[in-house]
């Protein structure tokens, strides 16, 4: 009996052993799969499109500053093209501005007189997608996510950058703009928010002056 006695023991702690060598990979398992699930969650920071089509209204309360306009936007080759309604205070004028970065030029022209000035465009070109430092924050919806179709679902970032303090928010599906904003000490508070984007440009030669302007 007392041999049936050590070996029952040794068969008792050997189960034990197992019992607890089981738990502990269950538990470092949960834990693996805790993890993966967190970071399948947290968005990756997306690409938004190089190319693009839209509407976009600006605003800067400091400045009394609004804008209505149609955009042309080309992140390839750095440039815009801003059809736009300019309201400043109590001014409002109408302009198109053709702005090439690249060759540091840009051309306004006058939408009621056609008359074209042409200035130089020192500031670096504002590239419409999330920075490279920017911070996940959180998801949410446009709209009504408990109404079949009147939601849209967009991630917002925000952080520190050489512009100032951003915040922006990006379609789940697409990484398309909604939102794109700055705080600095300059300028203030700038706000952008973007409508019926199609991506491409429809015609690339909407980047060229008109002829009345001065030559490049």
């Amino acid at each position: 009996s007392a041999l049936w006695f050590r070996n029952s023991r040794k068969v008792d702690r050997s189960c034990f052993r197992l019992v607890a060598t089981s738990l502990w990979t269950m538990k470092l398992l949960l834990l693996a799969l805790c993890i993966a699930g967190a970071l399948a969650q947290t968005p990756i920071r997306c690409e938004s499109p190089a190319t693009w089509e839209g509407r976009l209204l600006e605003t800067n309360p400091a400045r009394q500053f609004q804008r209505f306009a149609r955009v042309s936007y080309d992140a390839n080759n750095e440039r815009f093209v801003i059809n736009e309604e300019v309201i400043e205070g109590e001014s409002r004028e109408f302009y198109e501005e053709i702005l090439l970065h690249n060759e540091k030029i840009g051309f306004r022209i006058d939408a009621r007189t056609r008359q074209c000035s042409k200035f130089p465009l020192n500031e670096p070109f504002r590239k419409i997608q999330i920075p490279a430092n920017a911070t996940f924050y959180t998801s949410a919806y446009i709209g009504s996510s408990s109404v079949p179709g009147a939601s849209c679902q967009v991630n917002i970032w925000a952080g520190d950058t050489e512009r100032g303090r951003y915040s922006g928010s990006w379609t789940e599906v697409g990484c398309v703009p909604v939102t794109d904003a700055y705080v600095s000490a300059t300028s203030g508070y700038t706000h952008w928010q973007f409508y019926d984007i199609t991506l491409g440009i429809r015609d690339p030669n909407v980047f060229i002056p008109p002829s009345s302007c001065p030559q490049i």
